[in-house]
């Protein structure tokens, strides 16, 4: 752990207040070290909670923890999702749109937006060659071909629901779409929100042994 306390501080003396055994249970200051994957960003790395926001997606997931961590030079969104039970963890980039127009057919892409009464729309990644920093960027990060299985309003919050309830104006609406691809191993997560702005969010979906071992804050 000496490790572990150079890089991100803290003091050791401290017994640990409690145990991680899920994404469901990270706090600000835990630290979690990743299995070798084919996601390279992630591979093997070291990342720590630095804040978190909370999703009221569905009746499923009605209090959906993200924990954004950082540790790679740039974030790393992690969660639990209910989308593959076979692989609960929720491994999330996110990206620019120039990024998603090299990566999947835009005339696609579009469509989603464009005709939101249609909820049967379909993605697929382009064919052909990568720039170097993309491909590094997304490589385990996206599956061939995706269809859309949920879009609804949604709501965000910066309070931890896991506390207690809480109140309407606590959180934020938006509209929430979310395409996943044919195997259930990738999605592709699409938040609108009042005034255009747009975030897309690249997704793989991991078994959750692939993480190696948890640290409380205390324990860091």
């Amino acid at each position: 752990m000496g490790f572990f306390k150079a890089v991100f501080g803290g003091d050791k003396s401290s017994p640990p207040s409690r145990t991680i055994d899920s994404p469901k249970a990270l706090a600000v200051g835990d630290i979690m070290k990743m299995e070798f994957s084919d996601q390279s960003i992630i591979s093997a790395q070291t990342l720590k909670v630095t804040e978190q926001v909370f999703y009221d997606i569905s009746a499923v997931e009605n209090c959906k923890t993200v924990s954004v961590m950082e540790g790679v030079g740039r974030r790393i969104y992690i969660s639990y999702s209910s989308v593959n039970p076979d692989r609960p963890l929720e491994v999330a980039i996110s990206v620019l749109p120039e990024t998603v127009f090299e990566v999947f057919n835009e005339g696609e892409f579009t469509a989603i937006f464009d005709e939101p009464d249609d909820t049967d729309h379909q993605l697929n990644r382009v064919e052909g060659e990568l720039s170097g920093s993309t491909q590094d960027l997304i490589q385990g990060f996206v599956g061939d071909s995706y269809y859309q299985e949920r879009t609804n309003e949604a709501y965000r919050s910066t309070k931890d629901c896991r506390k207690s309830d809480l109140e309407a104006s606590d959180w934020s609406g938006f509209d929430y779409k979310l395409m996943v691809s044919d195997d259930r191993e990738h999605a592709v997560r699409i938040e609108v929100y009042d005034g255009g702005r747009t975030d897309v969010y690249l997704i793989v979906y991991l078994p959750l042994n692939k993480v190696e071992e948890y640290w409380p804050a205390s324990d860091t």
